[in-house]
């Protein structure tokens, strides 16, 4: 099942994808950008995001979504959609660790706890 925290169409709209890029393949890409950036925020993505059991279901309401974890889906998504040969030059990915772009967004939301 899709974990999505913001639709196809806006992930459509924003990274302007045409038609050549099948919904099942944005959607994989929003989902696991979805649970990517769950998972960063640790703890706090349930009161953040309204979600029961973060990272195994998804929001509900996907309209009260905080504009910044949008925002950090749709980056991340749009990284992993145009870099399908991997990032050969280290440019966005060190491991365990998102892009800083994203990462920018989400940090000041996420609780400081080591590990």
């Amino acid at each position: 099942m899709a974990f999505l925290i913001v639709t196809i169409q806006e992930a459509r709209d924003w990274l302007h994808l045409d038609d050549a890029e099948t919904d099942a393949v944005i959607s994989r890409a929003l989902s696991a950008s979805s649970r990517a950036v769950v998972r960063y925020l640790k703890w706090q993505a349930g009161s953040i995001l309204i979600i029961d059991s973060p990272p195994n279901s998804p929001p509900d309401d996907l309209t009260n979504v905080v504009d910044d974890v949008a925002m950090a889906v749709l980056m991340l998504a749009g990284i992993l959609l145009k870099e399908r040969d991997g990032d050969p030059d280290g440019m966005f990915f060190d491991v365990g660790q998102l892009p800083k772009p994203v990462t920018a967004l989400l940090y000041p939301m996420r609780d400081p706890t080591l590990a």
